[in-house]
């Protein structure tokens, strides 16, 4: 069975939203990102789900650097002990590999400044 068609099939046996699992973005991005280990979220008979840490998909979000997610990115960072712009940025350096840094470069500048300097025009 496909992996797509798998996600399919647990959405559909635990009525799960749509969204459960954003398998394209994380294909999308897998060679741009270190992806750390997670917290055991929820069991679903043989599948068990992770979750990230807060701190990544921080870094996921800001490298995305869209509306929604900079919206999402200024609840994180009450979650998390990230205060300054620095250290968001070395967040983000945590996570992106060299090529993801590069890529998303101006939206990691964009985010940055919306969320430390105000700057939300």
């Amino acid at each position: 069975m496909l992996k797509t068609q798998s996600v399919q099939v647990i959405k559909q046996k635990h009525d799960l939203d749509a969204d459960w699992l954003n398998y394209l973005a994380q294909m999308l991005m897998y060679d741009e990102v270190i992806v750390p280990d997670g917290k055991l979220w929820k069991r679903f008979g043989p599948l068990h789900v992770y979750a990230p840490p807060r701190e990544y998909i921080l870094a996921l979000k800001i490298a995305a650097g869209r509306d929604k997610d900079l919206a999402d990115c200024a609840i994180l960072l009450s979650k998390t002990r990230i205060r300054t712009r620095e250290q968001a940025q070395q967040v983000v350096e945590r996570y992106l590999l060299p090529g993801g840094l590069q890529k998303n470069a101006e939206s990691i500048e964009h985010a940055l400044r919306w969320l430390f300097e105000g700057k939300r025009g």
